[in-house]
């Protein structure tokens, strides 16, 4: 047991994890610290208003550049990953454009809801622009095991969006200082991935749209598939604050719900994503020496199981407790909402890095089934309880229900096709094996 804790110092994935947990960990003891001070000074409603904007801005920014920046990971093929990074980038300007144009016409029309926004809404297209480079700009930097420059990328994120909310509160600029704050800590994250990845920008000029066109058409299955599952997975996820913002009009409810959501959400980018994007980039050179990462597999459900399920059980007793003692009083309700999310984070905890076995294993289709098949439901109850007049926790409460439903169809799924695949290679060495006589 020692000789295998020894070895472990050595392990490259462990290292790697180290590195951007240990990123995300200062990140989230930082949000944490701004936490009761920036809820002291900005009401539920504020946090609805944020709420409402980001819901928006992560469905579109998932799909700025068709989520081929998980193919330049992927890529086995160093050229084929730098055409396929210049052209996540040319993708997410064009995906930007449009996104103006979409805002000049609802704008025109006076579409119903978009008033909860505001003016912020003519800055969808620069955080659109901002999504798509960003993460075609992380998948590189996680391609080259440049995790330092991606731990600097949280951390930038979190200061820079906590900081100058602070200082914008301070500065008298009032409800507005969340939303500027969120801007700046945005746009200070792309500066930092962009000049750490400077060495590479300057030879995208050499690539043309014919190797682009080439590189894309080979990983066609993440734009067929893969984007329109990200994007009903984001419309599913943000089914409450939609629903509860554009329809319900609740921007108090939406308030608490993010901000529940949001503090649960940091132990998760903790570990969830820095487990997750090394986990794919392991598995993936386990996928191309080995042809399977069976074991890679299991080992990060046992880890993630034994790490989840017991601290968002502790969790799920203390949160509205904990909530009122950390943010204030008038955040009782988001402890509350806190306890109902509570078990949906502890399985999306585990699932979030396990499932990326599915594309590894080339079953884009069957992401994108499961992803309708749950999305639809997921939106449907959330919008049925909040159209036939319950109360807002209701719909909160059918939310986590199907999340977890979700997430468990998701799990079960992963281990289907390791375990199928695995029982096919056995099969096919026992049937090739010499008969013995």
């Amino acid at each position: 047991m020692i000789s295998r804790l020894l070895k472990l110092r050595h392990s490259s994935f462990l290292r790697s994890t180290a590195t951007l947990s240990g990123g995300q960990l200062l990140a989230t003891m930082i949000g944490f610290s701004f936490a009761p001070i920036l809820s002291r000074l900005y009401t539920p409603q504020d946090y609805g208003v944020l709420a409402t904007y980001t819901a928006v801005a992560v469905i579109l920014g998932m799909i700025a550049n068709l989520c081929l920046s998980r193919a330049v990971v992927a890529e086995a093929d160093e050229d084929q990953a730098h055409a396929l990074l210049g052209l996540c980038l040319l993708l997410a300007i064009g995906f930007a454009g449009l996104t103006l144009g979409l805002v000049l016409l609802f704008s025109a029309v006076d579409f119903a809801g978009l008033e909860q926004l505001g003016f912020w809404l003519f800055l969808l297209p620069a955080t659109v622009l901002a999504s798509g480079t960003g993460s075609a700009l992380l998948a590189w930097a996680n391609r080259h095991h440049r995790y330092r420059l991606m731990s600097s990328y949280q951390l930038v994120n979190v200061i820079g969006a906590s900081g100058g909310a602070l200082a914008l509160a301070w500065a008298g600029f009032g409800p507005r200082g969340l939303m500027l704050g969120y801007f700046l800590g945005q746009f200070a994250a792309l500066l930092c991935i962009w000049v750490g990845n400077r060495d590479v920008l300057p030879s995208l000029r050499r690539v043309n749209w014919t190797r682009m066109k080439r590189a894309g058409g080979a990983h066609r299955n993440y734009m067929v598939w893969t984007t329109p599952t990200a994007l009903i997975e984001n419309i599913s996820s943000a089914s409450p604050v939609l629903v509860l913002s554009f329809w319900g009009n609740m921007l108090g409810i939406v308030g608490h719900y993010n901000r529940a959501r949001g503090l649960l959400m940091m132990p998760m980018g903790m570990l969830g994503s820095s487990i997750a994007q090394v986990f794919f980039r392991r598995a993936a050179q386990d996928m191309a020496r080995d042809g399977h990462c069976r074991t890679i597999f299991w080992r990060l459900i046992a880890g993630m199981t034994a790490i989840s399920l017991p601290s968002f059980a502790v969790l799920a007793l203390i949160a509205p407790q904990l909530f009122v003692f950390v943010l204030g009083p008038q955040w009782s309700e988001a402890g509350h909402i806190a306890r109902i999310l509570a078990p949906v984070m502890a399985l999306q905890l585990i699932v979030m890095p396990a499932s990326k076995v599915i594309w590894l294993y080339g079953r884009q289709r069957l992401d994108f089934f499961l992803s309708v098949l749950f999305a639809v439901t997921t939106t449907s109850a959330v919008a049925s309880v909040a159209f036939l007049g319950f109360e807002p926790e209701i719909a909160i409460d059918v939310f986590a229900g199907v999340q977890i439903l979700l997430y468990l169809a998701y799990l079960a799924s992963s281990i289907l096709i390791v375990e199928r695949d695995h029982r096919a290679r056995q099969e096919q060495i026992a049937e090739t094996a010499p008969i013995r006589k």
